[in-house]
């Protein structure tokens, strides 16, 4: 399939392509990332259960043709708390792991802050299960104490190591091993998902369709020291993906290309 549009990248670390162009509002220095009064928990599971997951799972699967492959690979930590790290190339790549892999786990989402910015409903998408990326010491310390907490309820959490998004992409970019620090501390396994996309065989002039391929959990080596611990839970991940998005049906739909030097 011939690329619809070519995209010009200068850095595959830092450029982002979702163009949702929201205004970031920093957090407060004593933001509560854990409520656990009684009415915040119903609140959270009556709208999580209750609203989002029934609304979202029917359209946003229709739309996105979406197809699951290898989540039989869950069954093995079915009673733990597991990182999901995930490839990013959709707004709705949150929604994939909560409405269509992890289910029925409960999945909380580590996101950048813009996630909360948005005037009147940082709650409720707290509620939703964002966890924003924290920017101060004391916002990273109580940080870590939720990842801990939902680790410890057996939650899921999940991670996009590539950290920004870049619509409909086919390759996997890089990304270091700094975000695989909490499962390798805390003994949690990480489960590597990658999406990829298809032709379509009904409605074909539509974008690709998407497939979610979930590995195979992947256990943290505990006799290692942690520096070793977090690289090899980082290179299995990013092996899987990258095998995963040389499939020959991975559709490049938006070509990314590598702009000449002196341009922007």
């Amino acid at each position: 399939m011939k690329p619809k549009k070519i995209v010009y990248y200068q850095d595959a670390l830092n450029d982002d392509f979702a163009g949702t162009k929201i205004e970031h509002r920093p957090l407060p220095e004593n933001f509560k990332y854990v409520h656990k009064s009684l009415f915040s928990r119903i609140f959270s599971w009556f709208i999580y259960w209750v609203i989002a997951v029934p609304i979202l799972y029917f359209p946003v699967k229709w739309h996105f043709g979406i197809k699951v492959k290898g989540k039989k690979n869950l069954r093995l930590i079915r009673r733990k708390g597991v990182f999901f790290y995930t490839n990013h190339t959709q707004i709705v790549d949150a929604m994939l792991i909560q409405l269509y892999v992890a289910g029925p786990r409960r999945t909380y989402i580590v996101a950048d802050q813009d996630a909360t910015s948005i005037r009147g409903i940082r709650y409720l998408v707290q509620s939703l299960g964002c966890i924003p990326i924290p920017e101060t010491p004391k916002q990273h310390k109580d940080f870590v104490e939720c990842l801990k907490y939902r680790i410890k309820q057996k939650r899921g959490i999940s991670i996009f190591p590539e950290a920004h998004i870049w619509p409909f992409a086919t390759h996997i970019r890089p990304y270091g091993d700094g975000a695989f620090v909490y499962p390798a501390e805390l003994g949690s396994p990480v489960v590597p998902v990658c999406v990829t996309y298809r032709k379509r065989k009904i409605r074909k002039k539509m974008a690709p369709a998407m497939t979610v391929h979930v590995g195979k959990p992947i256990n943290p080596d505990m006799t290692l020291p942690l520096a070793e611990r977090r690289k090899k839970l980082r290179d299995r991940t990013y092996e899987f993906m990258l095998d995963m998005s040389a499939e020959d049906e991975n559709e490049e739909y938006i070509a990314y290309v590598k702009a000449p030097e002196g341009e922007k």
